[in-house]
This record gives structure tokens, C-alpha cells and sequence, in this order.
């Protein structure tokens, strides 16, 4: 059985860059996800504050942003739209898209929720819980706060503190560290677990399920 990760369709891809040279739109690759706007050089609007972010999930694989982006552009501009990507090539099934207001957020919600993006494929649309904390585990037990701050402030973005929990029940140190955004600590949850192997030397300790973790 043939894997559906296995083949890039060329024909969507070409679709893909012959929108973007038509149109003019920029679209960046930042390590998992790739990125439009933040916000776009045309963008006069306000700056987004909470509850002004969606998640959309159920993307088809083969699916970009030359049909994303246009569509929920017609709910209103976009502050930002971000699709996650694997290195295959292929969108890892989810994107968030952000806009100008709570209010164009909730009708980006109310009129693509269960839109059909392709015959028998509907997508899902809701409110993003913009989460700004991760859990990191298994750290050694003489982890000390002030450099762990320090080699996080190194390696991301928006850190803004931390805590470190030890005791029974815990194996190692647990530290709950607090981000300025939910795309800053959605970006370092996907570079920490590699660095931190390096940085605190724990490739001895991969048996021990060392985890990074997105925690509300």
C-alpha cells in the first residue's frame, strides 16, 4: 500500500508558484510552517489582539495556499496565515489564519466551517486557544533556572519566564516556561527537543520519554 505522504502533486504545486508570480504574494518558509504576512506590506489595519486567530484543521495534504489564502481572504483581510508543513513537501493538515478583529475571526468561523474544499473533504474551522506555555520534562535534576532561561532566550523567541517543578512523582525537572505569544511557543516547541539534547547533553535519556510539550 502505497503511503499518500509518498508523491507531491505536481500539478498543485505548479498551480501553487504560478499564483504567487501572478499575484505577487510572499509567502516565507519558517522551520515547520509556512508563512504570509505578519502582517502583509499592503496591511493598514490594526494590530490583532485576542481571540482574533483561527485553527483550521481536516486541509487535504496536497492542498496550499493559492486556494487557502483567497478563500478566507473573502472574510476579511488577513493579518497573517500560517500552514504547517512537513519536509516532504506536503501541508501537515492544519493551518491559523489571523485577522484584524475578534469579530471577522468569528465569521471566518460561522461561514468555512465544514466548507467543502474538495468533493467529499470539508474543512474545519474554530476558534484557535492561542496557547503560550510549554511543559518541558525530563531535564536533569541539577537544571538551574537562570541558565535554562538563558539557553531558552538563545534558541526562541518571546520568552518570557519560567518555573521548575521537582519531587515526587517527577522524573528529573519539569519547567513550565511562559511565552509572549502562541506562535512563539508553538515555533519553539517544534526546534527544543534537538537543542536540548545538545545543550544538556541528554541523549543518554531518550528511554525516558524527555518530552516538550504545548500545555494550556
Amino acid at each position: 500500500m502505497m503511503n499518500n505522504q509518498q508523491v507531491v502533486n505536481i500539478e498543485r504545486l505548479q498551480a501553487l508558484e504560478t499564483w504567487l508570480k501572478s499575484t505577487g504574494i510572499k509567502i516565507r518558509q519558517v522551520n515547520g510552517q509556512r508563512k504570509y504576512g505578519g502582517p502583509p506590506k499592503e496591511w493598514d489595519g490594526p494590530t490583532p489582539g485576542p481571540n482574533c486567530e483561527v485553527f483550521i484543521s481536516h486541509i487535504p495534504r496536497d492542498t496550499f495556499e493559492n486556494l487557502l489564502i483567497p478563500l478566507f481572504s473573502a472574510v476579511g483581510p488577513l493579518w497573517e496565515f500560517r500552514l504547517m508543513m512537513n519536509f516532504s513537501g506536503h501541508n501537515r493538515g492544519f493551518a491559523y489564519a489571523k485577522y484584524a478583529s475578534a469579530d471577522v475571526a468569528k465569521d471566518a468561523i460561522m461561514q468555512l466551517h465544514g466548507h467543502e474544499l474538495q468533493p467529499g473533504v470539508q474543512i474545519s474551522v474554530c476558534r484557535s486557544t492561542e496557547k503560550k506555555h510549554l511543559c518541558i520534562t525530563n531535564l536533569p535534576t541539577n537544571t538551574k533556572p537562570d541558565r535554562l532561561l538563558q539557553v531558552l532566550r538563545g534558541l526562541s523567541e518571546g520568552v518570557e519566564r519560567l518555573s521548575l517543578t521537582a519531587g515526587p512523582g517527577i522524573d528529573g525537572v519539569s519547567a513550565q516556561v511562559c511565552f509572549s505569544s502562541h506562535h512563539n511557543a508553538s515555533m519553539a516547541k517544534r526546534m527544543l527537543a534537538e537543542a536540548f539534547q545538545q545543550q544538556y547533553n541528554l541523549r543518554n535519556r531518550t528511554r525516558q520519554n524527555y518530552a516538550v510539550l504545548l500545555k494550556a
